[in-house]
């Protein structure tokens, strides 16, 4: 590089500076250490590695770049800006408050150039491989020489100790993701002191280890940046990493290079020194003219490689009929016209486990539907979610329809956020359900998002048997209806888990987790089932046996447990006592209803209100109120056959009967 762009360069790395200490001062709050430290590497990446067009954010042929180390905002909302993103300087004064478009972390949807929320330290490195797992697929069936963008993701010492980037990276490095670069701003610090403390392995050579390209450069000797980025960009063989060695604070001469710097405003005293350091004698929020103008006139050449990849795009694509038809299943996830036809009829066996109904149900789906992907945490053979027409993605296979992510759950989840934010696919990724504690901040992220994410969970109760406690959730059902924007279904029987797909595929607003049992259900509702599911499961709960209106009992029940609760509605039948049952796999699609729908549904003169689930009990007052019966499991499992813990538990129709009996 010449030295009087690498002079301009360096003054856009102050002003990266000045405006990040500026909007965390006026805000009181925030983390100047990355901002400081990592600046002179964010504006050369900016303005001379990242394929962008600020102008048009979603542009498809964009790399993209995830801030792991979401602390660090400032530093992006600072080049945002600077680049000429739709990021005003009264975004950057409004960082950190109520309403704003500068949150303290970065959030998908607030602001332009934002590729994913982050925060959860390590979760943007499995969100970028997710992102180069779906460049990879999409290349694959639209042509590499039009999807050969990268995937850009700055981590921080956090994002290397947190296992998920341990997880994710060696996912990275086995399917070899030439598309992905890991840039790690090796600042030898973190929150509570150095990192010497903590950790002392050899970052560089445990991803050497896990199959990446291992780069290691000064973050502020220019010329290196250069050429590590050149070597990132022509890599086609392993991901890259890229040590970025930085100060923390640089700069700020009472916390430089300290655990002081990571987080919290500088103070008045301190914001004044790191400017006269810089020698920066502009107001707050200033941006020099020299800046404005270098990025001015960069604006043509990203406008010109859109255009460029645009023209591509259209001759290569759109201009080919079978192409084209191609491109728009994918981009509009397009399904056929009697899909629900062909789901609905597909011919499951009565008295399966769920989770075999679910075999049946997701590889129609995935035939129907090629952008569904399939996943499993080295767990497809017992949550059934192998597909049978697609082999695995492999490194020289992208061209298929399931993904094997290894004993890597919580990786897995973010991952997948991570394809669904990229825009083409909707993956479908299992394992058990007691499992979905490894997965859940990603679930949680995934639900932030709203996006759509189907995780499906076998072994749904304590009734997966010899196992035992340690693989027999309890509090998981509950756990994951506590997360705001995801839909929980838990069908019954083979009708329901077909219905149960059809449901989650128009769920558009968020994940949705599917539970399915491992041990058989009966066969004595498939009649009933058939009759009602199809439209019952969608809103959520519907009336399965008796009739609406007043009733001695009311009994609620989910997956599995509608078998004993109709049962036990049988039994009282003779003892001149009236029951209703209610079908509810999802309390998120019900509470979705009118609530007309939900009052003739749960209306009327109630003797006894009842819940039958094989789960925690917390929660169901919703439904049954402080007066009712909650048949439940609020302790730990055990090991035994699936039917000696049914009748332990107290799951049978004859002694859900006995409870109700008790109770009225």
């Amino acid at each position: 590089m010449n030295q009087s762009e690498i002079q301009t360069l360096k003054t856009v790395a102050h002003t990266v500076r000045a405006l990040s200490i500026d909007a965390i001062e006026l805000a009181q709050s925030g983390h100047p250490g990355m901002a400081l430290g990592a600046a002179d590497f964010g504006a050369y990446f900016f303005a001379k590695v990242l394929r962008h067009n600020p102008k048009n954010p979603e542009w498809l042929g964009r790399d993209r770049f995830v801030l792991s180390a979401g602390h660090g905002s400032m530093l992006l909302y600072a080049l945002l800006h600077l680049t000429g993103y739709d990021v005003t300087i009264e975004d950057l004064k409004s960082f950190r408050q109520l309403h704003s478009r500068t949150p303290g972390h970065p959030e998908l949807g607030k602001l332009p150039g934002v590729e994913t929320t982050t925060g959860p330290l390590g979760q943007g490195v499995a969100c970028g491989t997710g992102m180069a797992i779906a460049q990879k697929l999409i290349a694959a069936r639209m042509g590499e020489e039009l999807f050969d963008a990268k995937v850009w993701v700055l981590a921080g010492d956090g994002c290397m100790m947190e296992g998920i980037s341990s997880e994710a990276s060696c996912l990275a490095g086995t399917m070899g993701l030439d598309n992905l670069v890991i840039i790690y701003d090796a600042n030898q610090v973190c929150l509570d002191g150095p990192i010497t403390e903590v950790n002392l392995e050899n970052t560089a050579k445990r991803f050497e280890a896990y199959g990446f390209k291992v780069l290691s450069i000064d973050g502020y000797d220019y010329d290196q940046m250069e050429l590590a980025c050149r070597d990132a960009r022509l890599e086609s063989e392993k991901p890259v990493f890229i040590l970025l060695n930085t100060v923390i604070g640089k700069y700020a001469p009472a916390v430089e290079g300290t655990w002081k710097a990571h987080g919290g405003h500088l103070g008045a005293d301190e914001v004044a020194q790191v400017k006269k350091n810089i020698g920066w004698e502009l107001e707050p929020f200033a941006v020099p003219d020299e800046v404005v103008d270098y990025f001015e006139k960069m604006r043509p050449e990203w406008n010109d490689q859109e255009t460029d990849w645009n023209e591509r795009f259209k001759s290569h694509i759109l201009d080919q009929p079978e192409m084209a038809q191609r491109w728009e299943k994918y981009s509009d996830k397009s399904l056929p016209d009697d899909f629900e036809e062909q789901v609905w009829g597909v011919d499951i066996p009565p008295g399966l486990p769920t989770r075999k109904c679910n075999e049946y149900a997701i590889n129609k789906v995935c035939q129907l539907a090629p952008w569904v992907l399939s996943g499993s945490a080295d767990a497809s053979s017992c949550d059934f979610t192998w597909l049978m027409h697609s082999e695995i993605v492999q490194k020289e296979n992208w061209f298929q329809q399931q993904i094997k992510f290894g004993v890597r759950e919580f990786a897995m989840a973010a991952s997948a956020y991570g394809i669904a934010i990229h825009g083409f696919f909707t993956p479908a990724v299992g394992t058990f359900l007691t499992f979905s504690d490894y997965m859940r901040n990603a679930m949680r992220m995934t639900a932030l998002m709203k996006q759509k994410v189907i995780f499906v969970f076998s072994h749904d109760s304590v009734f997966l048997a010899e196992d035992g406690p340690t693989h027999q959730p309890v509090e998981h059902l509950m756990s994951l209806r506590l997360i705001p924007n995801m839909t929980l279904i838990r069908p019954g029987d083979e009708n329901e888990v077909k219905a149960a797909w059809l449901a989650a595929l128009k769920v558009k607003d968020g994940p949705v987790a599917l539970c399915f049992s491992r041990q058989n259900v009966a066969s004595t509702l498939s009649e009933l089932t058939a009759a009602k599911a199809l439209r019952g499961v969608e809103k959520g709960a519907y009336l399965l046996w008796g009739e609406e209106g007043d009733c001695d009992v009311l009994m609620i029940a989910t997956g599995s447990e509608i078998h004993p609760a109709v049962g036990a509605a049988k039994i009282l039948k003779p003892q001149g006592k009236t029951a209703r049952v209610i079908s509810m796999p999802s309390w998120e699609l019900f509470e979705a209803q009118d609530v007309s729908y939900r009052e003739n549904l749960l209306g009327g003169n109630i003797g006894l209100r009842v819940s039958v689930e094989a789960g925690a009990s917390l929660g169901w007052q919703k439904y049954v109120g402080e007066n009712g019966l909650s048949i439940s499991i609020d302790e730990y499992g055990a090991s035994a056959p699936a039917d000696v813990l049914i009748d332990h538990f107290g799951f049978t129709a004859e002694k859900v009967a006995n409870r109700i009996t008790e109770n009225i």
